[in-house]
C-alpha cells in the first residue's frame, strides 16, 4: 500500500513558474506557464499520520493562450501510476492536489514524482514539468559518547555510538548496520565545525572512531541520511583536554 493519498480540486485561477517543452513549437513552449507545489524535506518518523510525515501535493492546470487542459498525476518509487493518483484533464489555472500521509511498509519510501503535461484542443502535447519528494522514515543516534572526560593532550579521544532507522510504523527501530557515520570536531571559542574522519556502523549499528586529543572542544556524530532514511546527528558532546 502506498502512503495514504486524498485527491481534492479546487478553482484558483493561479498559475506560474517554470517552461519545459515537449514537441511543442517555440512559441507554443514560450507561452506555457507550470506550477507545481511539493516539500523538499520529509522524514517520517513512527506514529499515525502527523506533521513528521503529513504534507499536501498541489499542482496547477497549466495556463497559456494554446492550452485547452493538462494531465496531473504521481509515480512512486516503483515508476507506478495508480488510477487512483491521476488527474486526466485539469483546466488552465485550476488547483489539484494530494494529501500524503505515512507510507506503511519500507517499499514506499523514496523519491515521489509528481508530473504536469499540457495539451491543446487537438490532443496534442506543448509541454510537461515534473517534481520531486522523498518520504523517508526517521534515524536516530543512540548512546553517543566523546570519552574519555577530561584527557590529557596527546591521548586518543573516542567517538561512539549507535545508529538506529525505523523499521515501520508498528515495529519501531532497529539497528542500522553497514552505514556512514561522519565526525565533526569545534574547538572551544569557534563557529566552525571541521571534518575529522568517517567509520562505519557494525551489524548492530554500534561505531567508534578514535581520534588525538589537542584542545578542548565539542564533538560530534552526523549520519548523512539515504534516498529512504533521514539523515541525523548526535548530541554535541563537549571534552576538556589538559
Amino acid at each position: 500500500m502506498p502512503p495514504r493519498i486524498v485527491s481534492g480540486a479546487v478553482a484558483l485561477g493561479l498559475a506560474a513558474g517554470v517552461l519545459t517543452a515537449a514537441g511543442a513549437t517555440t512559441a507554443e513552449a514560450e507561452s506555457l506557464q507550470f506550477h507545481i507545489k511539493v516539500p523538499k524535506h520529509l522524514s517520517v518518523s513512527k506514529g499515525e499520520y502527523n506533521k513528521a510525515c503529513a504534507m499536501d501535493v498541489w499542482v496547477w492546470g497549466t495556463e497559456g493562450s494554446t492550452v485547452a487542459y493538462s494531465k496531473a498525476y504521481l509515480i512512486d518509487p516503483n515508476g507506478r501510476t495508480p488510477s487512483a493518483v491521476v488527474y486526466k484533464r485539469v483546466l488552465p489555472g485550476y488547483q489539484v492536489g494530494w494529501g500524503v500521509g505515512c507510507p506503511s511498509q519500507v517499499e514506499d519510501l523514496g523519491k515521489w514524482r509528481v508530473r504536469v503535461i499540457a495539451y491543446n484542443r487537438s490532443g496534442k502535447a506543448l509541454g510537461s514539468r515534473e517534481d520531486y519528494w522523498y518520504e523517508k522514515y526517521d534515524t536516530k543516534i543512540q548512546s553517543y559518547n566523546a570519552a574519555p572526560e577530561p584527557v590529557r593532550k596527546g591521548r586518543p579521544i573516542t567517538v561512539s555510538g549507535r545508529l538506529k532507522r525505523l523499521a515501520d510504523n508498528t515495529l519501531g527501530y532497529t539497528s542500522y548496520p553497514g552505514k556512514t557515520i561522519r565526525v565533526y570536531f569545534r574547538p572551544k571559542g569557534s563557529a566552525s565545525w571541521a571534518y575529522m574522519g568517517s567509520t562505519k556502523t557494525a551489524r548492530d549499528g554500534g561505531f567508534r572512531k578514535a581520534f588525538t586529543a589537542k584542545r578542548d572542544g565539542y564533538w560530534r556524530a552526523y549520519f548523512p541520511g539515504t534516498s529512504n532514511f533521514d539523515r541525523q546527528k548526535s548530541l554535541d558532546d563537549f571534552v576538556d583536554v589538559r
